[in-house]
């Protein structure tokens, strides 16, 4: 190897400048130490199998996560990690040495029918929406105390999401509650966590009166309008939406024995 290559060699091993030879540097003490920190593990995002490092924040449902030298972590990503999911809220645009992004817990997978006649489910995150408020509107002539009935979901930005306004109707509420929650959407704020193509909206929907078009079964708002009930369908309604299982009324279907037999059906309140 004559002198020339020699040198051409080590400049491709340490850098052609005392910055590239730090960076360089700094990229190997990263992969050769990161396997020995309590917070790497791997964990799944949009659906692949991704080697990082998750690190505690003071706040127990956000988390702070770095991927290895290379590798990216995308904004509005979803992270599958400890039998939970993780909504990537923010990233770092700095990815010199690697990518840095912070977490936030979901709680709560958001159903709706799109446009296309199809139900799209999605994970979110779902906080009070109070926070969002601005208090009492006071004039002369009148005052107006806004509501506490609001409350904020902060999802991924796609397809699906960015098609979302404000007609758009919502069942938001735990799947044991006996009679779940409507909300509407009154402010899609679509550009204040998102940048490109990439990033996550945050949503701000009142609670609303549920109607009979929503299907509380499967928690979908709206759903009767694009999924007609069936003419055999004997569904009783009365205005706000609720049903019940209507194993205590007797309907004539007449058995072997002549007597009539409760039919089960649910009917709404």
């Amino acid at each position: 190897m004559s002198t020339w290559d020699l040198y051409e060699s080590r400049l491709g091993v340490r850098g052609s400048s005392k910055r590239e030879a730090v960076k360089r540097q700094e990229l190997k003490n990263i992969e050769r130490h990161l396997p020995d920190n309590l917070s790497y593990t791997i964990c799944t995002i949009d659906g692949a199998e991704q080697t990082v490092a998750i690190i505690n924040s003071d706040n127990l449902n956000e988390k702070k996560i770095l991927s290895l030298p290379g590798e990216d972590i995308r904004h509005g990503g979803l992270v599958e990690w400890m039998d939970q999911h993780w909504l990537v809220v923010e990233r770092d645009a700095n990815t010199t040495l690697y990518t840095r992004a912070k977490l936030l817990q979901c709680n709560y997978l958001l159903k709706w029918v799109t446009e296309e006649n199809e139900i799209h489910e999605q994970w979110c995150c779902v906080e009070d929406g109070t926070k969002y408020l601005t208090g009492e509107l006071e004039d002369r002539q009148f005052i107006v105390t806004r509501g506490d009935s609001r409350i904020a979901v902060t999802i991924a930005r796609n397809e699906y999401t960015g098609k979302l306004n404000r007609e758009n109707r919502f069942i938001i509420d735990d799947p044991l509650s006996t009679m779940p929650l409507a909300y509407q959407l009154t402010k899609p704020l679509k550009l204040g966590m998102s940048y490109g193509e990439d990033g996550v909206f945050k949503f701000v929907l009142q609670e609303v009166t549920a109607t009979a078009d929503d299907n509380f079964e499967l928690q979908i708002a709206d759903y009767y309008k694009h999924f007609p009930k069936e003419d055999g369908d004997q569904d009783a309604e009365s205005g706000d939406g609720t049903y019940i299982e209507d194993d205590n009324i007797d309907e004539p279907m007449p058995g072997e024995d002549g007597d009539t037999h409760t039919t089960g059906r649910k009917r709404w309140l």
